[in-house]
C-alpha cells in the first residue's frame, strides 16, 4: 500500500526547492512521493505524474539504481555513485550521470539525487589527460634543463656589469635579473609536471596537515580570516607525501584568503574531513571501478568562481588573478592525480568549495 505523505513530519517542499538537479523522494515501498521540476524536466513527466509511479515502472528491478537504493536502505548511510550510465525510459537517451542516494533519519524515505555533470567528468579528464601528455612532459623536463643553465649564466654575466655603470644603466642591468629570476622559478613551477610516479610516500593523519597548514596562514597571509573545523577523528592515515600535500592545502587555503580579500568581506574558512560511503569512479578505458571514500575540504566566503573559468580552472595557464601565472591549480591537481585521487570544485551560495578524494591505504 502507498504511504501517505505526513508533512508534518518532513518538509519535503522547502527541501525540493533547494536542490537545482533532478531530485525524487520515495517511500518505504519506493513509490514516488515528490519530485522536483528538474526531475521533471530530466523523465519528461509531469510532477502531477511522475508522484503517482513507484520506482519500478521507470526503472526495472535489475537496474544499478535499485542495487545503491536497497544498499542505502540496509546500511542507513548515503551512497554515491559516479559515472553511471542510465536510460530514461520516457525518451530512451542515455545518460552519464552521479547518483546520491540518502536516507532520512527517523523516516523510511530516502533521497534520490541526478547529477548529470559530476566528478567522473572531471576525474576522467585528468586521467586522460595525464596519459596522453606523457611524451610532451619529458619533452618539457629536457627543455627545462636546457634553458635554466643558459639563465644562470646570463644573470651571473649582467651582475658582473653593474660595477662602474651609470645609475641608469644599473635599472636596466635589475631588470635583466629580475626577469632571468622570474622565468627561472616559472621554470621550476613546470617540473612538477615530470613524471611524478616515484614519490616518496607515508602513512599520516591528514588533520596534522591541515593544522599546520592552518597555523601557517593565520601567522601570515591569512591572519585577518576566522577558520572552522569539522574534521572525522575516526578517519585512517593515508599514504601521502607530507611536502606535496602541505603545498597542496597552502595553495587552496591562500587562493581562498585572496578572493576573501577581493570581494571585502569578513572571511571565513571552514576546514572539513570526511568519510564518503560507497564514492565509486570508473577509470576511463576500463571497466575498474576505485574507491575514493576520504574527503578532505576547504570552503571559503570568498565570492565564487567566474561562470568562465569554471570548467578550467585546472588546465595550465589558467588564472583569473590580474598576475597570475595559472600553475597553481594545475600543480594541486598533478599533484592528487599522483595520490590516485581527485579534486573537485564545487560553487556555494557564498563562495567555493575545494575537495580532495584520496583512496585508502593498502
Amino acid at each position: 500500500m502507498k504511504t501517505i505523505l505526513n508533512k508534518k513530519d518532513l518538509d519535503f517542499d522547502s527541501l525540493i526547492r533547494t536542490i537545482k538537479y533532478p531530485l525524487i523522494i520515495l517511500d518505504k515501498e519506493n513509490f514516488i512521493q515528490a519530485a522536483n521540476d528538474e526531475a521533471e524536466m530530466f523523465f519528461g513527466i509531469s510532477r502531477n505524474i511522475l508522484n503517482k509511479y513507484k520506482f519500478s515502472s521507470l526503472y526495472p528491478d535489475t537496474s544499478p539504481l535499485f542495487y545503491l537504493i536497497n544498499q542505502s536502505r540496509e546500511n542507513g548511510n548515503t551512497i554515491r555513485e559516479y559515472s553511471l550510465n542510465i536510460t530514461n525510459p520516457i525518451n530512451q537517451i542515455t545518460h552519464e550521470v552521479d547518483i546520491q542516494v540518502s536516507p532520512f533519519e527517523e523516516s523510511d524515505y530516502l533521497l534520490l539525487i541526478i547529477i548529470e555533470r559530476g566528478i567522473a567528468k572531471k576525474f576522467n579528464k585528468q586521467y586522460l589527460q595525464a596519459g596522453s601528455s606523457k611524451s610532451l612532459i619529458e619533452m618539457s623536463s629536457i627543455l627545462a634543463h636546457e634553458i635554466k643553465n643558459p639563465l644562470s649564466g646570463i644573470k651571473g654575466a649582467a651582475q658582473l656589469l653593474m660595477d662602474g655603470i651609470s645609475a641608469e644603466d644599473q635599472s636596466l642591468i635589475n631588470i635583466i635579473c629580475d626577469e632571468t629570476d622570474r622565468i627561472k622559478n616559472l621554470i621550476n613551477s613546470m617540473e612538477i609536471f615530470s613524471d611524478s610516479s616515484q614519490i616518496k610516500k607515508e602513512k599520516i593523519n591528514m588533520h596534522t596537515i591541515f593544522n599546520h597548514v592552518k597555523m601557517i596562514a593565520e601567522n601570515g597571509f591569512a591572519k585577518d580570516i576566522k577558520f572552522y573545523e569539522r574534521f572525522d577523528p575516526s578517519l585512517p592515515d593515508v599514504d601521502v607525501n607530507k611536502d606535496l600535500l602541505i603545498q597542496v592545502f597552502l595553495n587552496l587555503i591562500k587562493n581562498s584568503s585572496e578572493a576573501i580579500k577581493r570581494n571585502a568581506v569578513e572571511g571565513e574558512i571552514t576546514l572539513s574531513s570526511s568519510f564518503l560511503s560507497s564514492v565509486r569512479i570508473s577509470l576511463p578505458t576500463t571497466n575498474k571501478k576505485i574507491e575514493l571514500p576520504l574527503c578532505f575540504s576547504i570552503e571559503d566566503n570568498g565570492g565564487g568562481i567566474a561562470e568562465g573559468l569554471f570548467d578550467s580552472i585546472f588546465d595550465p595557464f589558467i588564472s583569473s588573478k590580474k598576475d597570475g601565472k595559472g600553475l597553481g591549480l594545475a600543480i594541486v591537481s598533478k599533484i592528487i592525480q599522483d595520490h590516485d585521487g581527485v579534486i573537485e570544485c564545487q560553487l556555494t551560495k557564498k563562495g567555493t568549495k575545494m575537495s580532495i578524494l584520496l583512496p585508502i591505504s593498502k
